[in-house]
């Protein structure tokens, strides 16, 4: 009788693949949740999103649940899940931690800043005056965020940015009040200009306090628009 070579199954290569397709759809999901495409409370109908992702129910399950572990998604027995949305009380909390953290890539973006990093911070903050003075909320909001981007991304700590980056969805609706709040917008890039001399300069300590003070005066501003709630005729 002749030895026969039997094929062995290709497990690993499958299992390896799954694991790829499940961590793929778990990195966009999650990254459409923190950068808004779904909103504070809105339900991620499974249909949809498994068709959105082209992966199976089972596997969206896996990923909602890794998600649910990280506070981003809230799961309901029999409804599924939804994003989900943070009082006044946690963003206040979260602002607090963020105060440390930018306070430190700060420092960092003070030592570590190349001439070219220094440049598109002077641009980014170019481009959100000429956005204040069009009174344009979204470019401005943009361009913004782009500021404090090139400020992490300045720091070179991978670790820092991300962490950052997991603080940023919790606030999102709250930093939009907040522009809201008049003279805010004017207040932010005032800081900015504070925060970048210090940059230049490459005083690290200096760069630490106003980036400190820039997001207890966010802080602030979040008291300002409640009260500002609390008194508009509903």
């Amino acid at each position: 009788m002749t030895d026969q070579v039997v094929p062995s199954i290709p497990r690993a290569k499958t299992s390896s693949r799954e694991a790829a397709k499940l961590e793929q759809a778990y990195q966009r999901l999650k990254k459409e949740i923190i950068s808004g495409v779904y909103s504070p409370n809105e339900r991620l109908v499974e249909a949809q999103v498994t068709e959105k992702l082209g992966i199976s129910r089972n596997t969206l399950r896996t990923v909602m649940a890794r998600l649910e572990h990280e506070g981003l998604v809230v799961l309901e027995p029999n409804r599924g899940g939804r994003v989900r949305s943070f009082t006044l009380e946690e963003a206040h909390d979260i602002l607090r931690v963020r105060e440390a953290l930018e306070g430190l890539v700060a420092s960092l973006a003070a030592t570590r800043a190349t001439a070219e990093q220094r440049e598109r911070l002077h641009a980014d903050l170019a481009e959100t005056e000429d956005a204040l003075k069009a009174d344009d909320i979204v470019r401005y909001t943009l361009s913004n965020r782009q500021f404090h981007g090139d400020v992490i991304e300045a720091a070179g700590s991978p670790m820092a940015s991300s962490l950052l980056e997991s603080l940023n969805f919790p606030l999102v609706k709250f930093q939009f009040q907040a522009v809201l709040v008049p003279g805010r917008k004017s207040e932010s890039l005032a800081e900015h200009h504070e925060l970048l001399a210090a940059i230049d300069k490459g005083d690290a300590e200096r760069a630490e306090q106003v980036a400190r003070k820039h997001i207890q005066q966010v802080r602030a501003t979040l008291e300002r628009a409640e009260a500002i709630a609390a008194q508009t005729p509903r």
